[in-house]
This record gives structure tokens, C-alpha cells and sequence, in this order.
């Protein structure tokens, strides 16, 4: 080992005195990252938009981490996130990681869908993924800051049935590789996690409704299973972490090989 390796600090999935933001860290895969962060030492806040749900979740934080904060916002709603953020830098010390994962999703044909309707799913996945990251960006602490987006299959396969997701999604993608490019100069990460079929989400209790639907999806992954939430918070918690501080504008996909759309069926 030269000296210029010698003097480099280990690298590992340590959170402690690292301060982690959640948005969507109320329900789903946004808790499962929120308490698999907090188990790895994090300072974690969390953002919803419903005060129960983040109540609920809030108490299952605590058993981990009893230093976790709530704070209830719309991410539709820029001010009042610029408001949160605000606070968590002012209370809590300046943000390491904000994580967006608030999404909105439901099956329809687009034949069938309101304008109104598509512009909703819009404005909670997209638009409020920038919302999030714009306001984190002037609040982050500058060594090794990142900020990461949840996505979806959707963003590169087309689904019937979801025109609004496929396209919000396929938007996320691409603001993160964006954003990549024009916030690396500030020494800030921009990266996202593409989950497949995640057991017990209720995005995958829409997708699969009957037993034989379940079957056709699970047949569609590589891996011929479910993933499940701590799949996904692992994934959050490598490109978060300085284990991937050489890693931005990168897409991981997280889907036990969905995205290559193999749907032979079981033998």
C-alpha cells in the first residue's frame, strides 16, 4: 500500500452524525428507507402529507432512532417544504441526504383519464422531486452531499394503464442526470433507485390484483420473485453513502431484472 492509500479513511455504510431527509418517509418504501437508515445510525427527518400516517410511522421510527422528527408538507407545495427543510437545517444541523420518495399512482386507461388526473401524478413524482431537491440544495452540507430520487420500471418501459406514471417517472430519470450534471460543481450526488415488484407496497397490491396477475409479474423479473422494501433501502443506502462518492446522474435499477422484460413463464 503507497502512502496516498494509507491516508485515505475507510469507507462504509456508517450513518452516524449523518443527517438524512425523507420525503414519502411516512408509508412504503419511503419508512422501510427511513428505519434501515436509522438503524445505520442516521439523524432522520420525515416528511408527509398526512399527519396520522406520519404519526404512525414516527412511532416505529422511534424504537430505532428516538431522535427522528415528523413534519407534515405537501410536496406539491414548494414553500412549505422550503419551510421544512429550513427548519431541519436550523434545528438539526445542516443535511447530508435528502431522499425523495413521495409518489402518486392508479390504474386507468389514459383514454379514460382527466386531464386533471394526469396532471396530479405529475406534480406529486416530478414536480415535487424538484420541489425537494431544489430546496435542499442551499441547506446541504458540501462534502459528500447527496440527494436521490425514487423511480420506476415505468420510466423506460411502457405500461398500459399508466401514461401519467410512465411519464412522471421517465421525467425523474432525466432531472436527475440534469441535475447531476449542473450540481456536481457544488459537490452534490444526484442519483436514483428503479424498484421492481416490491412485496407488501401497495403499488404492487394495484399491479397484481388477482392471483394469476401476481403470478405474471413475479414470471416478468429475472429472479422469478418479489424484492422487498430493505431490498430497496439497501440500494438507498450504497448510493447515499460515501461507498459511492465517485457515483452520479446513475439510475439503479432494483428490480431482480424486470426492467429486461422476461416474461417466459415457470416451469
Amino acid at each position: 500500500m503507497n502512502n496516498k492509500q494509507a491516508d485515505k479513511s475507510p469507507i462504509s455504510l456508517d450513518y452516524r452524525d449523518r443527517n438524512v431527509v425523507i420525503s414519502g418517509g411516512s408509508s412504503g418504501i419511503g419508512l422501510g428507507i427511513a428505519r434501515h437508515l436509522a438503524a445505520l445510525g442516521a439523524r432522520i427527518s420525515i416528511i408527509g402529507r398526512n399527519q396520522d400516517k406520519l404519526s404512525a410511522a414516527l412511532s416505529t421510527i422511534y424504537e430505532i432512532a428516538p431522535d427522528a422528527a415528523g413534519y407534515s408538507a405537501d410536496v406539491r407545495d414548494a414553500p412549505r417544504i422550503t419551510e421544512c427543510l429550513t427548519e431541519i437545517r436550523r434545528t438539526r444541523g445542516e443535511i447530508d441526504v435528502v431522499i425523495a420518495a413521495a409518489a402518486g399512482n392508479f390504474f386507468v386507461p389514459a383514454e379514460k383519464m382527466s386531464p386533471n388526473a394526469f396532471k396530479t401524478v405529475i406534480e406529486i413524482d416530478l414536480i415535487g422531486t424538484f420541489n425537494v431537491f431544489s430546496a435542499a440544495l442551499p441547506l446541504l452540507r458540501r462534502e459528500d452531499a447527496a440527494l436521490l430520487a425514487i423511480t420506476a420500471p415505468q420510466a423506460q418501459r411502457p405500461m398500459a394503464n399508466q401514461a401519467h406514471a410512465c411519464s412522471a417517472k421517465a421525467g425523474i430519470d432525466m432531472l436527475v442526470k440534469c441535475l447531476a450534471m449542473e450540481w456536481g460543481t457544488h459537490g452534490v450526488r444526484v442519483n436514483a433507485v428503479s424498484p421492481g415488484p416490491i412485496a407488501g407496497t401497495e403499488g404492487l397490491a394495484r399491479l397484481s390484483a388477482t392471483p394469476e396477475i401476481e403470478r405474471f409479474v413475479r414470471d416478468a423479473t429475472a429472479l422469478r420473485k418479489f424484492g422487498d422494501v430493505e431490498d430497496i433501502a439497501r440500494s438507498v443506502a450504497f448510493l447515499c453513502s460515501p461507498m459511492a462518492r465517485y457515483v452520479t446522474g446513475t439510475v439503479l435499477d432494483c428490480d431482480g431484472g424486470m426492467r429486461h422484460g422476461n416474461f417466459v413463464p415457470m416451469q
